[in-house]
């Protein structure tokens, strides 16, 4: 009986787990159905990007920035002259998101290497979709940015 109970026990707890991934699940996916439906035309394509991620990596993505307004980009380039000045940024423009990576394994944040990020297999997708990546910027390491490249 106590072999049943501890049995029981332990599917309780495993169903509890599913049950927290799948709530996790679903709040980041709405979370970042919000910031993409703020990309108007681009919406589509960072939408693909995502599910790729999804598919042929073991990380979730976590948009920490989609469209910003122009003040916001203000308050962004005070704090930091790096970044982008204010009426330049793909993220006035719906051009760009920058994201997190989540994982059983662990997360993949902007003070990660550009190696770190490499071995995600994310830049690959990107660069595999036409997208610009924030890890290739010369004089900033910014490996959380994904963009759409401007239109010729």
């Amino acid at each position: 009986m106590y072999g049943k109970i501890i049995g029981l026990g332990a599917c309780v707890a495993i169903g509890v787990l599913f049950a927290g991934v799948a709530t996790f699940k679903l709040s980041v996916r709405r979370h970042n159905q919000e910031k993409l439906t703020q990309l108007g035309k681009n919406q589509a394509t960072f939408e693909t990007f995502i599910k790729r991620v999804h598919k042929e990596t073991p990380y979730t993505v976590y948009i920490t920035s989609g469209h910003r307004n122009t003040e916001h980009q203000r308050r962004l380039y005070k704090q930091n002259k790096k970044n982008a000045k204010p009426g330049t940024s793909p993220h006035e423009f719906k051009r760009a998101i920058d994201i997190n990576l989540l994982s059983y394994k662990g997360h993949v944040r902007k003070r990660d290497s550009k190696e770190a990020w490499m071995k995600t297999g994310v830049p690959q997708i990107a660069a595999d979709m036409g997208l610009r990546w924030g890890g290739d910027f010369k004089y900033y390491h910014d490996p959380v940015h994904f963009e759409v490249r401007k239109r010729k």
